[in-house]
């Protein structure tokens, strides 16, 4: 039942602006001189970042054995010839610095027990497995690694080490870093999947390679790749000729539907964008070209839309923030204030609404008004692109509920939430994921799951397990997404909530805090991101703090 009140007049809008350059410096340009031609090959130019690590030196003691060969491992030249170095010869045959990687604050206390061996105790602060997947690691448990020794030659070496590499948080992001591999979702949805890889010549070898994989082992249920079942790469590699990356693939690609090629096509263009010396790829199967897109595709699978300008109550008008200044929304959105909604959500074209109310979930749409969920105890209501209209009870959260314009209802399980409480529950743009803010016993934590749908995108079933995606400090407050991969985190310690940017396989930013923060809502990057206080003040993410941008603000709105 619509609950109608009295117009008010619209709060004052104040808008507060700042802005700041940072000018760094750099070596100057010469400005007479010699003519020097430049490099001819620009993939031998763009070299990794290298470290000259050092080998054992005689004479070193156990301990600095074990810290040279960790120190070591920042280096894999020569299949990290450097580091097995400090092993005795059985063993670095074994080793496998491939198998994942502790990314670590750089404490490592060293004990030497009584048995001979070593242990390094690591603070780590997230883990990459040999797929390049990244995830967190609880704080506050540290990690040991056992190191046993052995004399070589009158030399301590190292017999026996856990497999992998540690690196320091600065020593990892100057080596590594984190590139999008598209997989295509129903409805012809490009996902992105976050993987790390170490920056060297052979990254586009190693992103293609990747996509020929599929998807990782959470979202193999979700997404799908355009390349058929077992199409590898003829040569076992990608060479870069003139900026163009040649890729020639087994014969098999040529069995591919024209809409298995154009998602094929799509994969490679977007997963290769990010890589520096790469500007476009040419495409082969057995060394012969496949030239024209327009006679094997069939239609291009679709990059979602950006969110932009942040919605928000002011007064009895709900409207958007355009270049700084509050603008009214017509249409069905002139009603939305009476409904005294206490949360407000817009579809992706901002042609409908889901609000909660004393009475629940509604749709509102030009259309008109459609109940949709009457339990109490909701959480703020979600849109996906395929129009369902997404609840839940925090009480009873194993089970999401997706209800159609018409009134269909479809349970979803959610297993992984089950026996939880979340404060939170958000899907991601694409509908492909959904992330929950939760308390535990250090303060909260995200938690993201994969989204399973049939071939008309109608959701089935969420993946049984989630991933812990973010640990913060502090009670949970709000969640919202940022992008396909990205998230922001309220959480409330003392009076300030701290905001925390986290991601799918990204290393978490603080991101400062504000003052009584109630609310939170995302966009399409961290620019778009706004957070309103208890007060009624919204603030616009500046730098790495918060910049208050306006005031008199009753509600802020969330997007998909």
């Amino acid at each position: 039942m619509k609950r109608f009140r009295s117009r008010a007049r619209a709060a004052a809008v104040v808008i507060v602006a700042a802005a700041s350059l940072m000018l760094t410096a750099c070596n100057a340009i010469p400005s007479s001189g010699p003519v020097r031609a430049g490099a001819e090959d620009l993939q031998q130019a763009e070299q990794p970042v290298q470290f000259n690590a050092a080998g054992p030196a005689a004479g070193s003691s156990q301990e600095d054995v074990v810290r040279g060969f960790v120190l070591a491992a920042v280096s894999s030249a020569d299949d990290y010839a450097t580091a097995r170095e400090f092993l005795a010869p059985d063993y670095a045959k074994q080793w496998d610095p491939s198998s994942n990687v502790l990314v670590d604050d750089g404490s490592r206390p060293y004990t030497a027990n009584d048995d001979g061996s070593g242990t390094l105790e690591i603070s780590a602060q997230a883990k990459v497995d040999a797929e390049g997947f990244m995830l967190p690691v609880e704080p506050g448990a540290n990690t040991e690694l056992r190191f046993e020794l052995e004399r070589v030659g009158g030399e301590w070496r190292i017999a026996s080490a856990p497999n992998g590499i540690i690196l320091d948080t600065t020593t990892f992001t100057t080596i590594w870093a984190p590139h999008q591999l598209y997989f295509v979702g129903p409805g012809e949805i490009m996902v992105p999947e976050t993987r790390w890889f170490m920056t060297r010549a052979a990254l586009p070898t190693e992103i293609v390679g990747a996509l020929l994989g599929g998807p990782g082992e959470r979202m193999s249920g979700v997404l799908h790749s355009g390349f058929p079942t077992g199409t590898t790469l003829v040569t076992g590699s990608v060479p870069i000729e003139n900026g163009r990356a040649q890729i020639d693939l087994s014969g098999n690609l040529l069995e591919a539907s024209p809409t298995a090629m154009a998602e094929v096509r799509q994969q490679l263009r977007l997963s290769l964008q990010t890589v520096q010396s790469v500007n476009g790829y040419d495409l082969s199967a057995e060394g012969t070209e496949i030239r024209s897109e327009a006679r094997t595709d069939q239609g291009v699978p679709r990059l979602l839309n950006d969110v932009t300008d942040p919605a928000l109550l002011v007064g009895d008008q709900f409207g958007t923030i355009v270049a700084g200044q509050f603008v009214a929304m017509t249409g069905f959105a002139t009603s939305l204030s009476e409904y005294e909604p206490s949360a407000i959500t817009l579809n992706a074209d901002a042609t409908a609404a889901a609000i909660r109310n004393a009475q629940g979930v509604t749709r509102v749409d030009a259309l008109g008004v459609v109940p949709i969920d009457p339990r109490p105890g909701l959480l703020a209501p979600m849109f996906d692109v395929f129009d369902y209209v997404w609840t839940v009870q925090a009480s009873s959260a194993q089970t999401l509920r997706a209800t159609t314009r018409d009134g269909t209802v479809t349970d979803v399980p959610a297993p992984w939430l089950a026996g939880r409480t979340p404060v939170a529950v958000r899907l991601s743009p694409d509908g492909m994921r959904v992330a929950a803010l939760v308390s535990d016993e250090q303060g909260s934590q995200v938690l993201v799951a994969g989204v399973e749908r049939d071939a008309e995108g109608a959701p089935v079933r969420t993946t049984d397990e989630a991933d812990v995606q973010l640990w913060t400090t502090g009670a949970p407050v709000d969640l919202d997404w940022v992008g396909q991969t990205r998230f922001a985190a309220l959480s409330k310690v003392d009076a300030t909530s701290r905001v925390t940017i986290g991601g799918v396989g990204l290393i978490p930013v603080e991101q400062g805090g504000v003052q009584g923060g109630a609310q939170v809502a995302g966009g399409s990057a961290r620019s778009q991101l706004r957070v309103l206080s208890a007060k009624g003040d919204l603030y616009a993410s500046q730098g790495s703090g918060w910049q208050r941008a306006l005031t008199g603000i009753e509600l802020l709105a969330k997007h998909g």
